[in-house]
């Protein structure tokens, strides 16, 4: 049958919150003048709300989380700031990052299936988590609303029962086996996406078996969204050097196509890059002021490298585009490539272009990250 809806979990399957409460501590501590380490705030925070879940009866997650933090802090020494300490400790359970390759594998995936969270984690949690992270959510279900916690049977029937289609109709994405095993007892069919920090394991009984989120898209035939490319042609064998008005520029007859301002020995360089890869086209993503300049050869990518070339490389399995700081940027998880400011359309755009022609290196002729020539290649 047809799957019309995935359910994800998303503590550890979507959202990396081992090293994302860790990371948290620092400016907190500043804050407030402690010495709370990072890593130990973030082990005894996930070790006592797995022991909450598990406990018998019913607490609140968020409850069980902010005593949890209460426990974690130095409640004395904070004396009347307490209070807003435990709600700013707690809420880093509330702006945890996803995983690199989450972003780009939902949107894949976003226009072919309903797509929820299930959690253990509160709507309100999950809310804030959804809008952090600016992912494409259509549901949010929380086992508050049966006051059972994964992997109680009850959970996954009021999934299936909100999602109103039928539990072979729904995918379960976990990271964790306890949950896929409990979502294929209600009938439900599941997937394994492997993360480094949990303990899952892939299994031949389930339906899917994938090392990303990218990779699972792949797997259930989701194509990336193609935009149309802005851009120019341009005869790499036409181009030449001028100055015009005190500038250098490149100009291809009585069209200059880029600007070095003073700088002669850059303009000469960007010209040498344009005849070496013999780029066809100069294109944008964010015009008027385009914050990605590429160019493609012959309507593929340019590959290989260039003697001298001011070139840094990227993970383009892990490229994603990401809220981070008031701005939408495109990133690998360890480099910002790109900054997109408040146009998270842009930023989509630029992920689709980056993967669609497969670029694995950013390169620059000037000084970056303002340089008058950007340019990517594989």
């Amino acid at each position: 049958m047809k799957l019309k809806a995935l359910t994800f979990d998303i503590i550890g399957t979507v959202f990396d919150y081992r090293d994302g409460l860790a990371q948290g501590v620092g400016s907190l501590d500043t804050k407030y003048g402690l010495n709370v380490q990072g890593p130990a705030f973030a082990s005894g925070s996930i070790a006592g709300y797995a022991n909450g879940v598990a406990a018998p009866g019913w607490t609140p997650p968020d409850t069980i989380l902010q005593n949890v933090t209460a426990s974690l802090l130095p409640i004395p020494q904070l004396g009347p700031k307490a209070a807003q300490a435990i709600q700013d400790f707690f809420n880093l359970w509330r702006a945890l990052p996803p995983w690199p390759d989450v972003a780009a594998g939902m949107q894949a995936l976003d226009n072919r299936y309903t797509l929820a969270v299930l959690s253990n984690m509160s709507i309100a949690t999950q809310t804030a988590l959804r809008a952090h992270a600016g992912l494409p959510f259509d549901v949010l279900l929380s086992a508050e609303t049966v006051k059972a916690y994964k992997p109680n049977p009850a959970v996954y029937q009021m999934a299936i029962s909100s999602l109103n289609v039928s539990p072979s109709e729904i995918l379960m994405v976990a990271a964790h086996n306890y949950d896929l095993d409990a979502a294929k007892g209600q009938g439900m069919r599941t997937a394994f996406v492997a993360r480094p920090s949990e303990e899952g394991n892939p299994e031949p009984s389930y339906d899917f078996n994938a090392t990303s989120f990218i990779d699972l898209a792949q797997q259930l035939g989701a194509q990336f969204v193609t935009t149309p490319d802005d851009c120019l042609a341009i005869d790499p064998q036409n181009v030449q050097v001028q100055q015009v008005a005190g500038s250098w520029k490149i100009a291809e007859g009585n069209d200059w196509v880029l600007d070095f301002g003073s700088m002669q020995a850059d303009a000469d360089r960007a010209k040498d890059v344009i005849v070496h890869y013999g780029f066809d086209r100069i294109c944008f993503v964010g015009r008027p002021h385009p914050p990605m300049m590429y160019f493609t050869v012959k309507g593929g990518a340019p590959s290989g490298a260039m003697a001298g070339e001011d070139a840094i490389a990227f993970d383009l399995a892990g490229v994603v585009a990401q809220q981070s700081g008031g701005s939408w940027i495109v990133t690998d998880g360890t480099s910002s490539l790109l900054d997109f400011g408040s146009s998270k359309a842009n930023a989509l755009h630029a992920l689709t272009i980056i993967k669609r022609y497969g670029f694995t290196h950013q390169c620059f002729v000037g000084h970056h990250p303002n340089a008058p020539m950007m340019y990517f290649r594989k």
